[in-house]
């Protein structure tokens, strides 16, 4: 029987300082013996989940966080060798690592790579010292550049490069001088995102309290369609709504995602999506860490149980951020319906406002669109 592909996420919580624009769970690391508690739970985490997915094939590994740079190399090591040991794994998986350039160290780089792990996405942000301290980063373009030429030296074919526009303060020749940096430095993708803001984040309560100001709407659509405007020009194609690849470079993990796939989530406050039920482990690292040590399962919470016409709807809505959209002959197969009789009305309204575009068979949405893409989302909710 063929198996069920799958993506499998591990979070770690763990960083040197929380961002102020960060809203995922994390933590300052208080001691190196709390890696190695939680990369004890990990591992028995992957043991106990392995069981309910023997029908299921890992396609992409993705280590997040947090900061999982922070990890020493043999824990890393014992975490990927856990997941090939008890999952069926690839052979040819994905095995993406989020890296902060300030964790950079000797021999740190080689020894994941030996592990397996075979795509860096390097979180930098800006290349500019003020954006960075605005940000609250604790890396400088110092560790930025030496990171970047240590993945060179080692042989990383495939490194990603994260970018953030609209941090308060940013100007459009700031946003160039990091897109040119970036592209200068030999990526094999670039992610550019809109800097936004949960109400719990310490940066939405400085802007609350009017310590510092948002970018206005329009020096945000400017910045993201000059790199809509440079990053092609440079060979990186726009395939999803703030990513940009090299040919073959795209983010398998994050198209499993965008194409309504199955996920696992392991770790504290890590998300799963099976089927219809979107549920995450409890976001409390001593209740995750006992749970596991005394052998119990990670608590859990369901976050959604969705019925049949909501996962459509999402999957309509996650497809959309794909460049290539969704391709409208595949839709009618797998649901039985006609997308364009079914969404007439919807569809008529968003191409007469320019943000959707119907081409080959396929829906898309427009230049404009892009910038403007929850006012089409919403309409699919």
């Amino acid at each position: 029987m063929k198996k069920k592909p799958v993506g499998l996420y591990i979070h770690i919580p763990f960083c040197l300082k929380k961002c102020g624009y960060c809203d995922f769970y994390s933590l300052p690391l208080q001691s190196p013996a709390q890696l190695q508690s939680y990369t004890d739970a990990i591992r028995l985490e992957i043991e106990k989940l392995a069981t309910l997915f023997s029908d299921s094939i890992i396609l992409s590994i993705y280590l997040g966080g947090g900061t999982p740079s922070l990890l020493g190399l043999e824990q890393l090591q014992s975490i990927v060798e856990a997941v090939a040991y008890n999952f069926n794994v690839s052979s040819n998986a994905e095995i993406s690592l989020e890296m902060n350039p300030a964790t950079r160290r000797e021999g740190f780089l080689r020894g994941i790579l030996a592990a397996g792990v075979n795509r860096i996405s390097l979180g930098i942000q800006s290349f500019s010292p003020e954006e960075l301290r605005v940000l609250g980063r604790v890396h400088g373009y110092y560790e930025i550049m030496q990171s970047i030429e240590a993945l060179h030296k080692e042989g990383c074919q495939n490194f990603n490069l994260d970018l953030i526009y609209g941090i308060p303060g940013q100007s459009l020749e700031s946003w160039q001088r990091s897109l040119e940096l970036a592209v200068s430095c030999g990526p094999q993708h670039i992610s550019a995102y809109l800097l936004q803001l949960d109400e719990s984040t310490a940066m939405a309560r400085a802007i609350e309290s009017a310590q510092i100001e948002l970018l206005d709407e329009e020096s945000e659509n400017a910045m993201y369609h000059m790199a809509l405007d440079y990053l092609p020009e440079k060979g990186f194609r726009h395939y999803e709504l703030s990513n940009f690849c090299q040919a073959g470079f795209e983010c398998r993990h994050n198209l499993n995602y965008w194409c309504g796939r199955d996920y696992i989530g392991i770790g504290a406050g890590a998300v799963s999506c099976i089927g219809r039920q979107r549920y995450r482990n409890r976001p409390f690292l001593k209740e995750y860490l006992m749970s596991l040590e005394v052998g119990q399962e990670a608590p859990v919470e369901i976050l959604e149980q969705m019925s049949a016409e909501e996962k459509m709807r999402e999957e309509i809505i996650l497809a959309l951020r794909l460049c290539d959209g969704i391709d409208l002959a595949q839709f009618a197969a797998r649901y039985q319906l006609d997308f364009r009789e079914r969404f007439a009305v919807e569809i008529e309204d968003a191409e007469q406002k320019g943000l959707l575009k119907l081409e080959n068979n396929r829906l898309c949405l427009t230049r404009r669109g892009y910038f403007l893409s929850n006012q089409v989302f919403c309409r699919f909710i």
